[in-house]
């Protein structure tokens, strides 16, 4: 029994050795493989421990993954990248995450530019590739930091040393445009699409008024290339035509409410022959544009590019006529096989469609419940929208308000737009366009592309006093917004 005591001690001490581990949460390298298993687990937890504890690679990745969740406090994230960089002792590509951080936020811009002028001068930036890229990515956004000059040098430095995963197509585009050569910037721009998902929208963007035409035509040119393209490419070009569609459809529809409406006095002139047939033109070409835009989708969806499988499980969901509840049901349970989490949320609001026999406000309700209680970052939103849509009884659109309006301050750019459609189309409330307009106007500035397309439909039918008071507004909470 003696002989046996080693041993037993030998288990208890490796259960307390286990024990104190779990406790003291996962490692880095364990996050960081949880993460690569996982892109929605769940694990600022264990990342905030490791980031008190001064280790400065774990504020960097807790940075990251904050900023990639909707209700995460930029202030937060922010301050993160910057006790990660240390004033360039430390993680010195903290400073190009915070670049990248901005780009997606312009409203930030302003108030971090003296903060990220004086971050330049702290690290050598021709020391090493990851230093060369890290000042060419905040070049993308501040250009006027980096002269243009120093620009050319780094981006030469950076494609003779850069051995792995290099991508100097979006620094070669935004150099040209900042020198004034805009067909060189569009060629390099061009190419950028095709392997750096941040050119999409920065074409789209230096396409100028011509945008909505020309880029469709330019993503048609990448159809033969398309299996090629890396997926999240390809997922984006989709939600970029998508969005494109989006916005021309409330066009269409703007000027169907306004001829409608001017043909509503004594004479009520009927459309003529010659309206009628350009409406049905117009309609045709954009059932052709939705098209194309579900065909680059559907490729993404295919590859099993999870956010696609997101995006189309709630096009679904959103259009119940249009679909039915087998097959999002197929779909969300194709998601949860990849990332439970993200299904989970995707089933809750599965839930909640009225127009399907699979309504369940119970069902809802606790899974709701459950991705509160595991931080899930847009559990809240899901509850506002359960009380919104009156899943269990009739819809509480203040209950619904104050919770949006609270993650609105917490930093959730979706709140800000969710807020904007309640006012311009909810049930069970007075509709207020300017206030949408205004909400909308906010979630565009965030960073909230898909407030375009309202924000259209409402320019359509406002009084210009009116989206004069709205852009007042706006202004004031953009500041509240960004504090």
């Amino acid at each position: 029994m003696n002989a046996k005591m080693p041993s037993r001690l030998l288990l208890a001490g490796l259960s307390l050795a286990c024990a104190s581990a779990v406790s003291a949460g996962q490692s880095l390298e364990q996050i960081r493989y949880a993460l690569y298993k996982d892109p929605s687990a769940n694990v600022s937890g264990d990342l905030r421990l490791l980031s008190e504890r001064g280790d400065l690679a774990s504020k960097l990745l807790l940075g990251d993954v904050l900023a990639n969740t909707d209700g995460a406090s930029r202030q937060e994230v922010i301050a993160l990248y910057k006790e990660a960089f240390a004033d360039g002792r430390g993680q010195v590509p903290a400073l190009a995450s915070l670049a990248r951080l901005l780009d997606r936020t312009p409203s930030l811009q302003p108030g971090q530019r003296d903060w990220v002028a004086q971050a330049l001068t702290r690290y050598p930036a021709t020391l090493d590739p990851r230093n060369a890229s890290t000042t060419l990515e905040v070049f993308l956004v501040y250009p006027q930091l980096v002269p243009n000059d120093q620009a050319a040098q780094l981006l030469a430095l950076y494609q003779q040393s850069c051995l792995l995963n290099c991508r100097p197509e979006l620094y070669r585009a935004v150099l040209a445009e900042r020198q004034g050569d805009r067909q060189t910037a569009a060629h390099w721009y061009q190419q950028a699409a095709r392997v750096d998902v941040r050119a999409i929208d920065r074409y789209y963007r230096f396409l100028g008024d011509d945008q909505d035409r020309a880029f469709p035509a330019f993503a048609r040119t990448l159809e033969a290339e398309r299996p090629a393209l890396a997926v999240d490419i390809v997922h984006r070009i989709g939600a970029m035509l998508d969005s494109i569609n989006s916005v021309q459809r409330a066009e269409l529809e703007a000027d169907r409410y306004q001829r409608q409406s001017s043909a509503m006095g004594i004479a009520q002139v009927p459309p003529d022959a010659a309206q009628l047939a350009a409406e049905k033109a117009r309609t045709e070409a954009l059932d052709a544009a939705r098209a194309e835009a579900q065909r680059w989708r559907e490729s993404a969806v295919e590859r099993g590019f999870v956010p696609a499988m997101v995006s189309k499980a709630n096009f679904m969901i959103s259009n119940p006529t249009e679909h039915n509840a087998e097959e999002t049901q197929a779909l969300i349970d194709q998601v949860r096989a990849r990332e439970a989490t993200r299904a989970k949320a995707l089933q809750a609001s599965f839930y909640m469609v009225n127009n399907w026999l699979t309504l369940d406000p119970q069902k809802a309700r606790t899974l709701i419940d459950e991705l509160i209680a595991s931080h899930y970052p847009d559990a809240e939103l899901l509850l506002a929208e359960y009380y919104s849509k009156g899943v269990e009884d009739e819809p509480d659109q203040d209950k619904a308000l104050e919770i949006f309006q609270a993650q609105a301050r917490a930093g959730s750019t979706t709140a800000w737009y969710r807020m904007a459609t309640l006012h311009a189309y909810g049930r069970a409330i007075c509709n207020d366009p300017v206030k949408a307009y205004t909400y909308a106007q906010v979630a565009l500035a965030l960073g909230e592309n898909g407030a375009r397309n309202l924000i259209k439909r409402l320019e359509r039918t406002l009084k210009k006093d009116d989206i004069e008071r709205a852009l007042a507004a706006r202004a004031d909470l953009l500041k509240e917004a960004t504090l």
